[in-house]
């Protein structure tokens, strides 16, 4: 049995600890190629664009595969099928495949995949084996450009068939996915779709659709009965414009920090982000235009442990993170095919308990971690008088950590550590030193010191990656020694 520790919220809810290698078939769902060196790796040491804000697995997780192409998938399913307009993503740990007697992490993610071009779904079914599901057409079993994919931890996985107008209900048991029900069908009213582009499911078992060309979201029961709808509101005076992504959090979740709700949607031809509460009311909304995010086109979306909502861009090969208020944190990735690099994202679906990432491109996909990355770290003063003064030590987090500082002579020895593993919130943060070791009343003497700045995240990768920074400060001679 595997050693439980915390969970990345330090909540009593569960227990978090390294997950289970996902099966190399699901590794196929997200289309590697590049071999690792052991231990987590990001981009080439030559390459100065290395971004840790997403990392790779370590080696003896996924045996330094973390990118599937169209060459894996031929390993595993021959001349059956080829990667056609990837789209929607889903990753879930089922029921079915825990042995409830353990508590250890016994099996691996189950991945479902939307081959849309070919109206398929492309999933694992064990750790060596993938199966495909569906044709296309309009009879059951059947489907046209599916774009958006959810499931549950019971089996249920649902599909926006968005060239029939419907959702369709399939069930996942024995290894197989089997047809239940479709419900919907073209118009704009309740229980209607207009080219539903995405799905996504609610704790509570309620499915809310991004009901695209009826500028909604259409909230429904398992079995198809119209809820409710959310299309903004006239407070805000903020309307939904032809959702495509969306993503859903509600309080019944294991897995979110302080009980957070909402429902996230991109809009507005992909250059807005709106996020709403359970109800309807519009609680935060972001737009493309400034800054990173001049060029960006916000896809698929998913939301981690923290609330924070990650989404893809087709278009410039990127994926965006925002915070749970849609201030935007970093963006990571270009194009290309090496390290931390993406060949036009498609989906993204993200397993909180563990931080683990999953992205489809446009001929296959990729599997990360959730890591952290400290920039724009610096020490203000950088030259001051011990106790006379102090240094304002100030760092951006883009993912919540636990952070370490330390101060180091010339010679490399430490000689105080001002913090220790203390957590800190993704965004802006600063520490103060005053040119002291310790709680001592006399101050280091004159000379050149380094600080270390050590932030490492609270997911699984925390057992493994950490990001460092360095700063030179110099405590000058006066009278405050």
């Amino acid at each position: 049995m595997r050693t439980p520790r915390a969970n990345p919220g330090g909540t009593s809810r569960g227990l978090a600890h390294v997950p289970a290698a996902p099966s190399l078939a699901a590794l196929v769902l997200i289309a590697l190629v590049l071999i690792a060196s052991p231990g987590l790796v990001n981009a080439s040491e030559e390459d100065e664009y290395a971004p840790t804000t997403l990392v790779y697995p370590p080696f003896g997780h996924c045996l330094g595969i973390h990118r599937a192409t169209t060459f894996h998938l031929f390993i595993y399913l021959g001349m059956r099928t080829s990667f056609d307009e990837p789209a929607g993503i889903a990753a879930v740990k089922l029921l079915s495949k825990d042995d409830p007697a353990t508590d250890s992490d016994d099996d691996e993610l189950t991945v479902f995949g939307l081959n849309s071009g070919r109206c398929e779904v492309i999933y694992n079914t064990s750790l060596y084996d993938v199966e495909i599901y569906g044709e296309c057409g309009s009879g059951p079993g059947q489907f046209v450009k599916p774009l958006g994919i959810t499931a549950d931890e019971e089996g249920n996985v649902f599909v926006a068939d968005t060239g029939n107008d419907r959702v369709v209900r399939l069930r996942y048991e024995d290894d197989e996915l089997r047809f239940v029900k479709t419900f919907g069908n073209t118009g704009d009213g309740p229980g209607q779709f207009s080219r539903p582009s995405d799905v996504a499911l609610g704790a509570s078992g309620r499915l809310y659709v991004a009901d695209t060309g009826n500028d909604r979201v259409a909230v429904m029961s398992p079995v198809g009965e119209p809820l409710s709808v959310l299309e903004g509101d006239a407070e805000t005076d903020v309307a939904l414009e032809g959702p495509v992504g969306i993503a859903v959090v509600e309080g019944e979740d294991a897995w979110i920090s302080r009980d957070r709700e909402f429902v996230v949607v991109s809009d507005r031809e992909s250059t807005r982000l709106v996020k709403l509460s359970l109800d309807g009311v519009v609680l935060a909304t972001v737009e493309a235009g400034e800054g990173e995010l001049e060029d960006a086109r916000f896809g698929y979306l998913a939301v981690d442990y923290y609330g924070n909502v990650w989404a893809t861009d087709r278009e410039s090969s990127r994926i965006h993170k925002f915070d749970w208020r849609l201030t935007h944190v970093t963006s990571v990735g270009r194009p290309g095919d090496g390290d931390m690099e993406f060949d036009e994202p498609r989906g993204i679906t993200l397993w909180k308990r563990f931080g683990q990432v999953f992205v489809s491109e446009r001929t296959g996909a990729q599997y990360f971690w959730i890591g952290t990355e400290i920039q724009n770290a610096r020490a203000e003063p950088a030259a001051f008088v011990a106790l006379a003064e102090e240094s304002r030590i100030g760092y951006y987090l883009t993912e919540t950590s636990r952070v370490t500082l330390e101060v180091l002579d010339d010679a490399g020895n430490v000689v105080d550590t001002v913090l220790k593993r203390r957590r800190r919130a993704v965004g802006e943060n600063a520490e103060r030193w005053k040119g002291r070791a310790g709680s001592v009343t006399r101050g280091l003497p004159p000379g050149r010191y380094t600080l270390r700045l050590t932030a490492v995240p609270t997911y699984s990768s925390g057992q493994y990656f950490q990001d460092t920074a360095e700063l030179q400060v110099e405590i000058l001679p006066g009278f405050g020694r």
